[in-house]
């Protein structure tokens, strides 16, 4: 525990830009590579969470990751309560990085050749030039994605309403279709969620 709280304090700092857990809270000294990214708040982790990693990691055949930002674009910063709270209810096999990056801009310059896993909800937001800085453009994020080699898979989700969304390509400028993946809803859907559970 001394370890991880001294980890958090480094990256509160920017003395690091993450690291990895376990759910005893020791810190692992691993590369992350060939690797698949499913970030999110995770209160709590739940099956669908679980599915979804387990089934996106056999088809591509990479490293299964969870990310948690102790900061985030839509809501309160985590405090180190929370991550005491979360971090224990994931399995013992499961990996966790902590950063402090809540933008898929920084995640992509921290993590290449990574595939990121993400729900329809934040593929929307990905592709909405709103929650970039104010300096940047969607086309130069997509490049930047593309040069650091890195891609989404999108997964659809059920809205409060019952009914399935998921992205479709023609949201996507042609040139950058290639860097996302649609899993169709015959071939993956899980209709739990944290909101539900809590």
């Amino acid at each position: 525990m001394k370890n991880f709280l001294k980890q958090i304090e480094r990256l509160e700092n920017n003395e690091i830009d993450h690291f990895i857990i376990n759910r005893e809270f020791t810190v692992l000294n691993k590369d992350i590579i060939k690797s698949i990214i499913l970030s999110g708040s995770f209160n709590p982790i739940h099956s669908g969470h679980r599915s979804l990693l387990e089934y996106v990691s056999a088809l591509l055949d990479r490293n299964k990751y969870y990310e948690i930002s102790i900061m985030n674009v839509d809501k309160p910063s985590l405090s180190i309560d929370e991550l005491l709270l979360r971090i224990p209810n994931f399995s013992s096999d499961e990996k966790i990085i902590i950063t402090n990056s809540s933008k898929f801009i920084d995640k992509v310059k921290i993590f290449p050749n990574t595939c990121f896993v993400v729900g329809y909800d934040t593929a929307v937001r990905i592709l909405d030039e709103s929650y970039l800085s104010d300096n940047e453009t969607l086309d130069e994020f997509l490049n930047m994605v593309s040069s650091r080699n890195c891609f989404f898979i999108v997964a659809g989700r059920v809205d409060e309403n019952g009914k399935f969304n998921n992205l479709k390509s023609d949201q996507i400028k042609e040139k950058y279709r290639s860097l996302f993946m649609i899993i169709g809803e015959e071939d993956f859907r899980s209709d739990i969620s944290s909101t539900d559970i809590r």
